[in-house]
C-alpha cells in the first residue's frame, strides 16, 4: 500500500475507455488534474484509539479520494515546546500496523505552525496533523481530457464567502 497511491486503474482507464492501457499511460491520466490541497489538524488524548480513524484516512487513500502530502503528529516536550513525534506514538498495542503510515511524514508543518498547534495543546494530548490534496474528481477531469476538453478554473472558496453568498441568495429570492 502506497499514500497517496495512483487512482484506481479502472477509474483512470475509464477516461478513454481503453481498459487495456499500459501502466504509463495509466499514470499519466491520473495527473491530469490536481485537487485543492487543504489541512485538518485534530487534537486527541495522549493514550486515545486513532485505529477507527486511521481506517478510514486509509479507505479515502485506497479509494484514490485524497493524497496524502503530510502526516504529523505534534505533542509537547517537557518544557512545553511543540516536537514532532513519530507516528508509532499512537500504537497502544492495538492490532493495527502503524507502520503503513511510515514516511508520511514530510515536515510541511514549519516552526510558526507547530508553535500555533502547540498552544492549543494541554497535557498529554497530542495533535494529528494531515495536509491532503483532494483527488475525489481527478477521474472525472481525466475522462473530460480523455474526451477533448480541458480543466478551465478549479479551487476553494472560503467558508465565509459561501455564507455571504448564500445569505445574498436567500435575500435575493
Amino acid at each position: 500500500r502506497m499514500l497517496g497511491g495512483q487512482l484506481d486503474p479502472q477509474l483512470s482507464g475509464a477516461a478513454t475507455d481503453d481498459l487495456d492501457q499500459d501502466e504509463e499511460q495509466q499514470d499519466m491520466t491520473s495527473e491530469t488534474y490536481s485537487g485543492p490541497v487543504d489541512y485538518a489538524v485534530f487534537v486527541v488524548p495522549g493514550t486515545a484509539d486513532v485505529r477507527a480513524a486511521l481506517r478510514r484516512l486509509l479507505e479515502r487513500i485506497d479509494a484514490g479520494a485524497i493524497e496524502i502530502l503530510d502526516l504529523e503528529v505534534i505533542g509537547l516536550d517537557d518544557s512545553g515546546r511543540p516536537v514532532r513525534r513519530p507516528v508509532g506514538v499512537l500504537d497502544h498495542g492495538e492490532a493495527f500496523d502503524f507502520a503503513v503510515y511510515n514516511g508520511a511524514e514530510s515536515d510541511l508543518f514549519d516552526a510558526d505552525d507547530l508553535a500555533s498547534v502547540a498552544a492549543e495543546l494541554t497535557g498529554d494530548e497530542l495533535a494529528i496533523a494531515i495536509v491532503y490534496e483532494d483527488r475525489s474528481l481527478a477521474a472525472v477531469a481525466d475522462s473530460v481530457v480523455g474526451n477533448g476538453g480541458r480543466l478551465l478554473w478549479a479551487g476553494g472558496i472560503a467558508i465565509d464567502e459561501l455564507e455571504h453568498a448564500l445569505e445574498t441568495t436567500e435575500e435575493e429570492h
